[in-house]
Parts: structure tokens; C-alpha cells; sequence
């Protein structure tokens, strides 16, 4: 009867693990999108907190601005998005964007509504 030696098992079993992960970071580091991030300001004000962010497209993202008026959305799939910042008593702010591979940086400026305080 042959017996395998338990160290010599556990150097076989450490391995294949290493072996899956690298393969998994591998995958994962392929799959990985694109970076958009950027700021939202009122005309009237800098830095708008809470405004609500969304990228509609070949996934939908939504977010919301930090207290310096800056958001992020990670790993976007390429493909073609509508932009759309919105925050009360402010005009919307609407448009396509295209991912790609390249990080993008979106600032923005939404106009005060007429007659709110």
C-alpha cells in the first residue's frame, strides 16, 4: 500500500489553489471597465451634495454626489450611455456618452431654475 505524504499532498493542493487565483485575477482584470467620475455644481453655488447621478445603457449605474459635489462609477462596460445629473431646483443636465477603455471625467454646471430660492 502506497500512501502519498500528507506534506507532500498539502504543496500539491496549495498550488492548484494559487493556480485558480491567478486564473481568477486574470479574468477579472480582462473583465474589468472603464472609470467615469467627475463633479456636479449649481450656477448659482460650487459643489452641489446629493445630486443624483445615472448612466442608462448596456447597464444602469446610478449614484449620488458627495459632499464635494463628486461622484464615480467603476468598471462601466463599453458601450453607448446617456448621462443625466439631477439635483432639486436645478435644470436637469442630459446627454449620450460613449465608454470606451479610457477613464472619462465628466464636470458639470446645472442652471438654477427660475423663481426657487
Amino acid at each position: 500500500m502506497n500512501r502519498v505524504p500528507s506534506r507532500w499532498l498539502a504543496a500539491m493542493l496549495a498550488c492548484a489553489v494559487v493556480a485558480c487565483l491567478a486564473v481568477t485575477a486574470a479574468r477579472v482584470g480582462a473583465a474589468a471597465g472603464t472609470v467615469v467620475s467627475g463633479t456636479v455644481s449649481g450656477s448659482d453655488q460650487g459643489p452641489l451634495k446629493g445630486a443624483s447621478i445615472t448612466l442608462t445603457g448596456s447597464s444602469a449605474r446610478e449614484t449620488v454626489t458627495d459632499a464635494d459635489g463628486r461622484f464615480t462609477f467603476a468598471d462601466v462596460p463599453a458601450g453607448q450611455y446617456r448621462f443625466r445629473a439631477v439635483a432639486e431646483g436645478y435644470l436637469p443636465a442630459d446627454q449620450p456618452m460613449q465608454v470606451g477603455t479610457a477613464s472619462i471625467s465628466v464636470d458639470v454646471v446645472l442652471l438654477k431654475l427660475p423663481g426657487v430660492p
